[in-house]
């Protein structure tokens, strides 16, 4: 039996290593296109525009690549029964939370350049207990490899920096406007 399942665990974890490397592939990000949802596929899109904005192509496809790795890793999980879809949903709350708020500061308000900072970190904050929600589900099954890019891509999307720095800046009000606008079916 020790053999049979030593047989399994070897081959889940070739179609892992084969499946994380397609995903980022060309064919494999057309593929995962169909795989997830319109408003999702929306919402990576939006984000990534507007990270090329800011950064460039090559920082857009990487947090993109590190998306798609971390959601085929939490879907494999799922699949295997090691995780249920079930302890991701405390992560709902504070993601819904911080793109309502980014939504909100998008909009031309008379708030104060200290309690816009204050928003931004909230969010930061939000962001990271998605991270540790994530780490907490997720971890046991990942490499170190794995852990650093979901904290890193978690870290750059949260951070009250970055997200101040696009949101007070008019030069990007096309690519946040069109993601609030996905943003805004998620709250």
């Amino acid at each position: 039996m020790a053999g049979a399942e030593k047989k399994e665990g070897a081959l889940f974890k070739m179609k892992k290593n084969i499946a994380g490397k397609a995903a980022t592939s060309s064919l494999g990000k057309a593929v995962m296109k169909k795989v997830l949802d319109d408003n999702t596929n929306k919402l990576m899109k939006a984000l990534k525009k507007l990270i090329e904005k800011k950064f460039d192509k090559k920082k857009a496809e990487e947090i993109q690549n590190n998306i798609i790795k971390i959601l085929l890793k939490a879907q494999f999980q799922i699949e295997k029964k090691t995780v249920t879809p079930e302890v991701f949903l405390p992560a709902n709350r504070p993601l819904r939370q911080s793109f309502a708020l980014l939504c909100k500061l998008n909009q031309p308000d008379d708030r104060s350049t200290e309690q816009r900072k204050e928003d931004f970190a909230r969010i930061e904050t939000n962001f990271r207990e998605v991270g540790r929600i994530g780490e907490t589900n997720l971890g046991p099954h990942l490499t170190q490899k794995n852990k650093d890019k979901l904290s890193y891509t978690v870290e750059f999307l949260g951070s009250a920096t970055f997200l101040q720095s696009v949101w007070d800046d008019a030069a990007y009000r096309e690519p946040r406007d069109n993601l609030c606008q996905v943003l805004a079916i998620y709250t």
